[in-house]
């Protein structure tokens, strides 16, 4: 081997080079789903004895968690509940990601998007119907994330300034208007919330509290995939991820797709907010940003491989552990925020056996 040249990788087995070669729809290989379930028993591995530490049988746990999340046509209307805000949250995380795009601000243009949601609804003249109402409501909450996205979008494309740190700012900013609606705008009085809205997501399965709220959120994911393979768009988003210049020279402006795909991840995110106030909620309460729906709709798209037909399915894994966590308290004693840790656990595990990796622009130059 010559100075500066890379060290040769190490031959891979045939057994593993035969997996690799099994490919299943949309591109997943046998080789890749092995690796998954692998970084789940190591996951669930971890968590016993993480369990056995705490004085916590494993066992009582897990039963715990898979049948608050599973366990009946109730709970699993919860967790699809849950899953239609994280199939919104993980798209304006997996757009702009294929751009090489880094939204963090999933959370705030979700936070904004409610806040537009509560005024538009408390606001709109009595006597419509409800499906036009619900319509502008969400159509006006959409337009709020999608304008709140744009911010970040446009300082990149114009001054190329971080959209890590300026999502993130944006993500405080709405939050604390989000915590002014509760306080002062809109506030119940009663508890620490705003006022409910007064009209909502109309049921959709007797015996549970699915809405609406989710066949709206597995639409956006098939607008999503829509976008990103079937136009013009989509074909430039992942140009410009796989190497901006060479997008640059065959004419494409990375400036319009910084803006475009930030302004599309926050119509999606602002549609979660919608979502959780039209369809599961009914106010905005204080803490909502505890439940981390944003943040934990980034793990959903790199699960999912920034691919959105596997977001809704990465989408329904995330929100089992999230509201199985909750029946973790009732049947061991355990705090519910042993549950974010199992989740923290699995992604990282995911990264250890590389089915979630990063290639950045600057490493091409």
């Amino acid at each position: 081997m010559t100075a500066g040249q890379p060290a040769a990788l190490p031959p891979r087995s045939r057994l593993e080079e035969r997996l690799r070669s099994l490919t299943l729809p949309r591109g997943i290989t046998l080789w890749s789903i092995l690796r998954v379930l692998a970084a789940a028993a190591a996951t669930l591995l971890i968590f016993a004895i993480l369990l056995q530490l705490l004085g916590s049988d494993f066992g009582t746990a897990f039963n715990a968690v898979t049948d608050s999340a599973f366990g009946n046509s109730f709970n699993f209307g919860q967790t699809l509940m849950m899953a239609s805000i994280l199939m919104c949250t993980g798209l304006a995380a997996a757009i702009p990601f294929r751009a090489q795009l880094w939204n963090v601000g999933g959370e705030g243009q979700m936070w904004f998007g409610a806040f537009v949601t509560i005024g538009i609804a408390l606001n709109l003249p009595k006597g419509w119907p409800t499906a036009l109402t619900i319509a502008v409501i969400v159509i006006g909450a959409m337009v709020a994330g999608a304008v709140w996205g744009l911010i970040p979008g446009i300082m990149k494309a114009t001054v190329n300034a971080n959209e890590v740190i300026t999502s993130l700012m944006m993500t405080f900013i709405a939050i604390e208007l989000g915590t002014w609606a509760i306080d002062g705008i809109w506030p119940q009085g009663a508890s620490n919330e705003t006022e409910s809205v007064p009209v909502l997501m109309p049921n959709i399965w007797e015996g549970t509290l699915v809405t609406w709220g989710l066949p709206l959120a597995v639409i956006a994911v098939v607008v999503g995939w829509a976008i990103m393979n079937r136009t013009k768009l989509g074909f430039e988003i992942k140009a410009v991820g796989l190497n901006n210049r060479a997008a640059e020279m065959n004419g494409m402006s990375t400036a319009k797709v910084a803006i475009v795909t930030f302004a599309l991840g926050g119509a999606f995110a602002g549609l979660a907010g919608s979502i959780f106030i039209l369809g599961i909620n009914s106010a905005l309460p204080a803490g909502f940003q505890l439940n981390n729906f944003g943040y934990l709709g980034i793990a959903v798209a790199l699960v999912a491989r920034l691919n959105p037909v596997w977001i809704i399915p990465s989408a329904i894994l995330f929100a089992g552990l999230r509201v199985g966590s909750d029946g973790l308290q009732a049947s061991t004693g355990l705090s519910t925020t042993v549950g974010q840790i199992l989740i923290g656990l699995f992604v990282i595990l995911l990264l250890a056996f590389r089915l979630i990796r990063f290639s950045y622009p600057e490493a091409a130059r």
